[in-house]
């Protein structure tokens, strides 16, 4: 195989190279683009580990005197050695011997960082320490040094860089990296959201639910006790590209007990508490500026349980890196109780720009509502559009309820869960489907028959409502909107008398004219199902 071969093979992610291929591919490393190098080593992480590594180790002994080749070479056998020992103890060999390159060692630092553990610690803390190190490898040690943390690395990192002139880069990469190895070395003290405990103050709050279930949304919410309203224009989100009414669907409420109280509501997707922006000379000021203030932090200490860690995050997405570790810096200099922490974070924090606001969303919490789901299938339904489907349902006692599409069970649990009836049977020709249904129906405790049956033919006798979200993608073959169609026809001739039909018709158009000649339309919205829109619909039989 020629290296153009080789290197067009290792373009394809399926491409696993064999042991003959290893010294070429090893060998296409130095003089390979940027792009092409992250192809050629992702392509060397899919062959067998042992020869990898024996072919990258050896190609690193040839290639004295050419610092461009080792630096990848050396990058290669670090992605290497967080699977292999010889690989690891390799890259510690670098970084300690004195007859490598100055390139060589550092690239060997920066490998050490990304593996991690005691032993590349130990090394990293002895690089550190030479008084030989140039600025771009101080900068590269301090990084390094943050991503494996631990009491030595912070107190090297505390303890600023050698005497010299001042490097203003390096002081920011440091200050950096000391925030990345705080956070770690507190991450073992547990941290939750407090759900039972009441904000110190009422707080304006932004609940959310799919696009098109604010009115359910806000039903729920009223039954629990608070006024909800429509949120403000201006405090919906917009994504650019997106049409207005895909996204999260939001209510606007005042939030004077615990946040338990809001996640009655189950078709409640998640919360947001408000915190305005103040006027600052930046967006990163503003942030700090908001976050540091005295009633955010009552706020934050009062809901939460443990540390306070944090992970900012923009409403207009993009990362914007420059602002999350400044807006970081400034935190912790000022709170130094609030860690950020984008991997054990408690809380989100959204920030809005254009609104002029924070948005503090609970993220670290046991949400019981749905603990039911214990099984799942493609396609199933979200319980929370389950939720919706069985309260625009209602419930009766003398209901025999089917859903003909049972996926999962969460609508046939979620009907449940709102009252009683007579009945509940759910049918599908997928047996995963009917196995999943089955165990996620016994860990909520419901009785149900559970039937293998196409929809199209079988209807359990003297239905009364029939409550489904019909399965597109992978488990619906064949023509959707026909078989839709057909089971519309045979569904409305099988409802008795006062019966209710409560479905998602992903083609409304096609079955409204069946069902429109035995059933009347009672309500239709349409909800935002994940990219697409479909219509939630309720057909009631005379």
């Amino acid at each position: 195989m020629t290296d153009r071969d080789l290197k067009v093979l290792a373009r394809a992610p399926s491409f696993t190279p064999g042991r003959r291929d290893l010294p070429a591919l090893v060998g296409l490393l130095g003089d390979a683009s940027d792009a092409d190098a992250t192809r050629l080593q992702a392509a060397l992480l899919r062959a067998e580990l042992a020869p990898a590594v024996s072919a990258t180790i050896d190609a690193i002994a040839g290639a004295r005197g050419d610092d461009n080749t080792l630096v990848r070479l050396i990058a290669a056998l670090g992605a290497l050695a967080r699977k292999d020992d010889a690989a690891r103890a390799r890259v510690i060999a670098i970084v300690a011997d004195d007859g490598a390159s100055a390139r060589s060692r550092k690239a060997a630092a920066v490998a050490l960082g990304k593996i991690g553990g005691d032993d590349a610690r130990a090394a990293l803390l002895a690089y550190w320490d030479r008084g030989d190190l140039a600025p771009d490898a101080r900068r590269a040690a301090a990084e390094a040094l943050g991503k494996v943390g631990g009491d030595d690395a912070i107190a090297r990192l505390r303890g600023g860089a050698d005497a010299g002139p001042r490097d203003a880069e390096l002081e920011r990469r440091r200050a950096r990296a000391l925030l990345m190895a705080e956070r770690t070395q507190a991450r073992g003290e547990a941290s939750e959201i407090a759900m039972d405990a009441a904000p110190p103050r009422a707080v304006s709050v932004i609940a959310r639910c799919r696009a098109g279930l604010e009115e359910l949304l806000a039903d729920e919410l009223r039954d629990a006790g608070f006024a909800p309203k429509p949120a403000p224009r201006h405090l919906i989100r917009r994504v650019p590209g997106r049409r207005e009414a895909d996204g999260d669907g939001e209510v606007a409420v005042r939030l004077d007990r615990p946040l338990a109280a809001l996640w009655r509501a189950r078709t409640l997707l998640g919360a947001g508490i408000v915190v305005p922006l103040p006027r600052a000379a930046s967006f990163a000021d503003a942030i700090a500026d908001a976050l540091a203030a005295d009633e955010t932090i009552a706020l934050l200490v009062a809901l939460t349980r443990g540390p306070i860690r944090w992970r900012l995050d923009f409403a207009e997405g993009g990362h914007r890196r420059a602002v999350v570790w400044e807006v970081a810096r400034r935190v912790a200099a000022r709170r130094p109780a609030l860690l950020n922490d984008p991997t054990a974070t408690t809380w989100d924090v959204v920030a809005d720009e254009r609104a002029a606001r924070l948005e503090l969303r609970p993220r670290r919490f046991d949400d019981a509502r749905f603990a039911y789901r214990v099984r799942d299938v493609p396609a199933a339904s979200h319980p929370t559009i389950a939720a919706a489907l069985a309260r625009i349902a209602g419930a009766r006692a003398d209901d025999i309820v089917w859903d003909p599409f049972t996926g999962s069970g969460v609508e046939l649990v979620e009907r449940a869960r709102l009252g009683p009836c007579a009945k509940l049977v759910g049918s599908d020709l997928d047996p995963r489907a009917l196995d999943a249904a089955r165990a996620n129906l016994a860990a909520a405790g419901v009785d149900a028959e559970l039937v293998a049956a196409d929809a199209r033919v079988y209807a359990p006798p003297g239905v009364t409502l029939v409550i489904t979200n019909p399965p597109l993608g992978r488990r619906l073959r064949g023509d959707a909107p026909a078989l839709l169609e057909a089971f519309a026809a045979h569904a409305a001739a099988a409802l008795a008398p006062g019966g209710r039909l409560v479905w998602i018709s992903p083609v409304p158009r096609r079955t409204e004219a069946v069902l429109g000649r035995a059933l009347r339309l009672a309500s239709r919205r349409a909800v935002d199902l994940g990219g697409f829109d479909a219509a939630l619909e309720r057909w009631d039989k005379a």
